[in-house]
């Protein structure tokens, strides 16, 4: 069976629209932590468990923590169109989105990181957007845009000699609260981002099993989405759970070429030792712009489905689009002709 997992966000935080996602197909939801505190997801994810009982419908609760990787702080959007000129400050420090020079702060780099040099190119989100370096100051980096997109409230940024997100393979401070805050909330599993290896995950498992003392624990999903991760997918897939293949981050960290290649690595590894593999990013993000999907997005979906992956996942779709129930309504109808539903499993298996 192939599971629709929708990711939650601002298009579809409101009980109506979680509702009509529930009819409309979906029965995975998937809460990233990157721009909201796991006690704040709980309480929404406790609204989706009492709204698929009371109609009837199976839905598993999935936290996404975000791991270590560079971000913009802005709390709004950014539309870049009519933009020629802005700061970028990798302090930390907030962004003003205000004035006619729009600053943007960067969280998530230490002391010894590396920083953009002029003339280098800064790839915003998953390649939606980008920006060109053009000069520097005392803590400031002036950059002109390169598209004319809308970037979102504190996306991911990469750019030449940035310390890529796996390399240290250590939990953040924010990530292990994060699993220490699994115990007795109603999430059936929790993903780890930029997995590399097994010992992450084991070190995940020791540290959920302390917080829950005695009680069940989650399943531990590894996202793989980095070059590395690909090349140890056999080892990763032995420890977890399951696997979230984020192709987003993978084409950043491989590049076009490859990255056909990483993907194909982690969906094989999956099947042959028979773990859950989950599919995301950007796979009917179309339909936010467009009336009919891109036929490329249509043929690796419905490829994909007849595959036979364990889910697919659906994030700005659901999570920011205007309309997210039609995106999960299409998809509903390409499982039903590519992948028909017969018997209804549960994606994770529990734990005691």
């Amino acid at each position: 069976m192939t599971h629709i997992v929708a990711t939650v966000g601002p298009a579809c935080s409101s009980r109506e629209i979680l509702g009509d996602l529930l009819k409309a197909g979906v029965d995975v939801f998937r809460f990233t932590a990157s721009k909201t505190p796991v006690a704040q997801l709980a309480t929404i994810a406790e609204v989706v468990r009492e709204l698929a009982a009371g109609l009837g419908l199976p839905a598993e609760l999935v936290l996404d923590l975000p791991g270590a990787k560079p971000r913009l702080t802005n709390e709004a959007y950014l539309d870049l169109a009519g933009v020629t000129e802005l700061v970028l400050r990798f302090d930390g420090s907030p962004s003003d989105l205000t004035g006619p020079v729009p600053n943007l702060g960067v969280s998530g780099l230490g002391p010894g990181d590396p920083l953009p040099q002029v003339g280098d190119l800064v790839v915003i989100g998953d390649g939606e957007d980008a920006l060109r370096i053009v000069g520097r100051t005392a803590g400031s980096w002036t950059a002109v845009p390169l598209t004319t997109g809308v970037i979102g409230i504190r996306r991911g940024l990469s750019f030449p000699g940035v310390r890529r997100a796996g390399d240290a393979q250590e939990f953040t401070p924010y990530d292990l609260a994060g699993l220490r805050a699994m115990a007795g909330t109603p999430f059936d599993a929790v993903v780890l981002s930029f997995t590399e290896s097994a010992d992450l995950v084991d070190r995940a498992r020791a540290v959920l099993r302390e917080s829950a003392g005695q009680g069940p624990l989650p399943a531990v999903v590894a996202k793989i989405e980095t070059a590395a991760g690909a090349a140890a997918a056999d080892e990763v897939a032995r420890a977890a759970d399951g696997i979230l293949l984020g192709r987003g981050d993978l084409l950043l960290d491989t590049g076009p070429v490859e990255f056909h290649a990483a993907c194909r690595r982690v969906l094989d590894a999956a099947r042959t030792i028979g773990r859950p593999v989950l599919v995301g990013t950007q796979l009917l993000t179309s339909l936010a712009a467009g009336w009919l999907p891109h036929r490329s997005e249509l043929a690796t979906v419905s490829e994909l489905l007849a595959e036979g992956v364990s889910g697919l996942m659906l994030s700005e779709e659901t999570a920011g689009a205007t309309d997210p129930v039609r995106a999960v309504t299409l998809l509903n109808g390409l499982r039903d002709r590519y992948a028909p539903v017969t018997v209804p499993t549960p994606l994770f298996a529990s734990r005691p």
